[in-house]
């Protein structure tokens, strides 16, 4: 009986972050203060629904149409626009098809309990959860090779300084007309 309502209370919860919550409108007004700005773009960015790994599955799905809708952007930026805005909207109604087929399963589930509708969710959840993880981690992946290129940066910088000082100094010792 407590696994079932923890379950269930995890199924709310999960259907929770699953819904859609609309941004504020702040299209007709005026911010000035920076700091206001800093504060509306860290609650819009609270608000939006979070990473499940759906651009995971959705690169996968659609991998060969990304590929010439790219192509296209260099060629026909006419057709390029045509196409993505088309792709975009044959993926929102795969996601949003996909999210109201994991809601009815779970609607069903609490009206029937049924053990094999559980365990169907249960992959789902697993499923979606295993998206995220391999989401965060090429997210991380990537953070790790900027910060590479970015050491690798300072370091070449470091050992020139020496050089560039020299270099400086000379171009300002030899002009007159540079008032340092």
């Amino acid at each position: 009986m407590k696994n079932q309502l923890f379950f269930c209370l995890s199924m709310v919860c999960f259907l929770g972050l699953c819904g859609v919550v609309d941004a504020e409108d702040t299209s007709d007004k005026t911010i000035t203060n920076t700091k206001e700005t800093t504060k509306k773009q860290q609650n819009n960015k609270k608000r939006r629904r979070p990473n499940d790994g759906v651009d995971l599955l959705v690169r996968e799905k659609y991998s060969k149409e990304f590929d010439k809708i790219r192509k296209l952007r260099r060629t026909d930026p006419e057709a390029f626009e045509a196409k993505s805005k088309e792709l975009r909207e044959k993926i929102r109604s795969d996601v949003k098809a996909e999210r109201e087929k994991f809601r009815k399963m779970v609607t069903e589930y609490r009206k029937t309990k049924d053990p094999e509708i559980l365990k169907a969710i249960s992959e789902y959840v697993s499923k979606a959860y295993e998206r995220r993880i391999n989401a965060e981690a090429k997210r991380v992946a990537a953070l790790k090779e900027r910060l590479e290129k970015a050491e690798k940066r300072l370091a070449e910088i470091k050992s020139k300084k020496d050089e560039r000082i020299n270099k400086r100094l000379k171009i300002i010792l030899r002009d007159p007309k540079l008032n340092w």
